[in-house]
């Protein structure tokens, strides 16, 4: 069975045939019913895009940003690689393809690259965010006595991540608040706490470009700049990284994140850019490869940031198949993907506003925020919210693990206008 009856047993004649024009002409013609993602005018189709998931539509999903459903031309990517590995497992890691061609490590890297604005040498593959900060800190040349300088908003794996590296290494871990008021947080605001925070013995600056906590967009070009105006003067080995989580803003905000000015940016692509599940990238600016040093022996090469990536054997179907997300977010257009997540998300936070009783917890200013809005409703906890919500099939989602635990809307391509008017609804019925 060839690799083009493979993947027709997975998504049907017609997507097969569409990757004879390569992975973004498979990607705009493996809509349901043949529909193409792209209408005449060359705009992004809703409702097709929509159709590529397979999401249970007795439900309106807003929490798809905690793991993300895959599209229908990433599944029949996967399952495509799988059946190969399930054939014959001695092709990995060399001699897997996807039906326009072979796909390896390189290949992953070289898509990625393009999507971040970046270079494949400078970027490492993990399963998560949360290995993927822990391979960074725990890798950081840090000397007794310097510090790693985190947020009180960060996400707790961030945090312990921190911790974990400053136990073994002998340094300090410490947390400040970055605004008084998350919902009225402010750039300058930002940006003024991060110049009065960092000292010189500052060797880590660890912020979030969006925080799940709290739905703040931290402005991380501007804080970069700060960070910058720091290090002049200091010597390699004092010099401040900065480090950014960056999974809730890569394939949410429209922006380059290689050139955000960060050191290091760390992202799953399981989330909001809809790619495998268990897949992750770590991308370091050249100046920074030298000051992270690898945990893991790496099976994927010695050249740049390669080293960095955790060796053994993984889900190679599920990382082999990520171009096929990033050609997915390429057919629509990030900067149209990311208007289309700012706009529901701006309907959500002008309709919570509305409601008596209810309080927003993200800022409304979408410079400020992307695609995930926090909101509390009167005294209830937020788990209490999301219960509520999903009694009435509205899937929300709060931070079990958070003390503020608010309750939160996540707004992504495959939803709609509708879905955002009937989570309103009833939450203005849960606020009374």
């Amino acid at each position: 069975m060839d690799r083009r009856s493979v993947l027709a047993g997975a998504v049907g004649s017609a997507a097969v045939a569409a990757w004879g024009g390569g992975v973004a002409e498979a990607v705009d013609t493996a809509g349901a019913g043949g529909r193409r993602l792209l209408g005449p005018d060359g705009r992004p189709d809703w409702g097709a895009v929509r159709a590529q998931f397979r999401l249970d539509p007795a439900w309106v999903h807003l929490a798809t940003f905690y793991l993300a459903s895959q599209p229908r031309a990433v599944r029949a990517a996967v399952d495509h690689l799988a059946r190969q590995l399930d054939a014959d497992p001695m092709l990995v890691p060399t001699k897997l393809s996807l039906p326009d061609g072979p796909t390896d490590w390189d290949r992953v890297r070289k898509s990625l690259a393009g999507y971040l604005g970046g270079e494949a040498e400078h970027i490492a593959l993990a399963a998560s965010t949360t290995i993927g900060l822990g391979l960074v800190y725990n890798g950081v040349r840090v000397r007794p006595g310097q510090e790693f300088l985190l947020s009180e908003d960060d996400h707790t794996v961030h945090q312990g991540a921190a911790r974990l590296a400053a136990e073994k290494h002998g340094a300090r871990v410490r947390l400040v608040p970055w605004f008084a008021d998350s919902g009225e947080a402010t750039a300058e605001e930002v940006v003024s706490a991060v110049r009065a925070q960092l000292r010189p013995t500052t060797r880590v600056l660890g912020v979030t470009w969006v925080q799940s906590r709290t739905g703040v967009r931290m402005p991380v070009e501007a804080v970069a700049e700060v960070v910058r105006e720091a290090n002049r003067g200091r010597a390699e080995a004092d010099r401040c990284l900065l480090v950014v989580d960056g999974v809730h803003g890569l394939a949410a905000v429209d922006a380059d994140a290689a050139r955000l000015g960060a050191d290091v940016v760390v992202a799953g692509t399981h989330k909001w850019l809809l790619g495998p599940r268990g897949t992750a990238l770590v991308w370091l600016a050249p100046h920074a490869l030298a000051q992270v040093r690898p945990t893991f022996a790496s099976f994927m090469g010695d050249d740049g940031a390669a080293p960095l990536s955790p060796g053994g054997f993984l889900a190679y179907e599920h990382a082999f198949a990520l171009p096929v997300s990033v050609a997915f977010h390429q057919a629509l257009g990030r900067s149209r993907v990311a208007g289309r997540i700012a706009e529901l998300s701006t309907r959500a936070k002008e309709g919570l506003a509305r409601i008596p009783g209810v309080r927003l917890h993200t800022p409304v200013a979408p410079g400020m925020s992307a695609g995930i809005t926090c909101f509390s409703v009167r005294d209830l906890p937020g788990s209490a919210v999301v219960e509520r919500a999903a009694a009435r099939k509205v899937r929300l989602s709060s931070l079990y693990h958070d003390s503020l635990g608010y309750a939160r809307i996540g707004t992504g391509v495959m939803n709609s206008p509708r879905d955002v008017d009937v989570a309103l609804r009833v939450v203005r019925d849960i606020a009374g």
